[in-house]
């Protein structure tokens, strides 16, 4: 259902098999492990390997936040497929051409395909390309406080990297959009234990939606150095963040 309904990225050759690989070989996983972290076929997981399917974006947005270093790949992204590629590839476009179709014709199609640049569906208010409009809610009331904030910096933590959604200061600030899906919430978790590890002097907060408040208290309230608060009153956020002294 993913493969057939979604958009797919396009990659440079080989990146997309390196990028599996690294993660399998960094995160210490089995092919077992890889799919069920993702939710998808060992099968559909193997393909997407060996690049003999496109990755659909779904999963590549899954990977990005499951495994927040691996956005250095972003780098690599040439652009989006849209949902009806093949449609556009083998229906549309093959109809306007012979019948007979020569392999140049083939390719000659699948280039004029509408192929969508890859892009977020949000700017921030310093010109960042965001996920949604919850980050760039959360970017625009930080400037009206006067704070200044750093938008998916790469931090090292230990021998891993870790990218959060914002910094001001020392305070982490991660908005989490997803509902009760047990993978992204593991590796939050192992992330703010790997911060506390490696590198105490950061304080995190955690944005979420307050219908999912009740469910994200529950699935992390063993985690120590955090604090939660709904998304949509941002207040409590410039409140936390005027206690520790870094706004006026």
């Amino acid at each position: 259902m993913i493969e057939r309904f979604t958009t797919k990225i396009i990659m440079d050759k080989d990146i997309q098999k390196k990028m599996f690989s690294e993660i399998i070989l960094k995160e210490k996983l089995n092919q077992r492990e890889f799919a069920e972290i993702l939710e998808v076929s060992r099968r559909g997981l193997r393909q997407w390997m060996k690049e003999e399917r496109k990755l659909p974006e779904l999963i590549f947005e899954r990977i990005l936040k499951t495994f927040p270093w691996t956005i250095i790949y972003k780098n690599y992204v040439r652009g989006i497929l849209p949902k009806n590629w093949v449609q556009i590839k083998g229906g549309k476009i093959r109809s306007k051409m012979k019948t007979n179709l020569t392999k140049r014709d083939r390719i000659k199609g699948f280039k004029n395909a509408k192929i969508k640049l890859f892009q977020r569906k949000a700017i921030g208010p310093n010109g960042e390309l965001m996920y949604n409009v919850n980050e760039k809610k959360i970017a625009e009331e930080l400037m009206r406080n006067d704070i200044q904030y750093k938008y998916e910096p790469i931090i090292s933590i230990g021998k891993n990297y870790a990218v959060p959604d914002f910094i001001v200061g020392n305070i982490i600030i991660e908005r989490c959009g997803f509902g009760n899906w047990e993978p992204y919430w593991s590796n939050l978790k192992r992330k703010i234990k790997r911060l506390e590890k490696y590198d105490r002097k950061y304080k995190i907060v955690v944005l979420v939606p307050s219908n999912n408040l009740k469910m994200v208290i529950e699935k992390l309230y063993n985690v120590k150095n955090i604090t939660i608060f709904g998304e949509e009153n941002l207040e409590s956020l410039l409140n936390f963040i005027r206690a520790h002294g870094l706004i006026n």
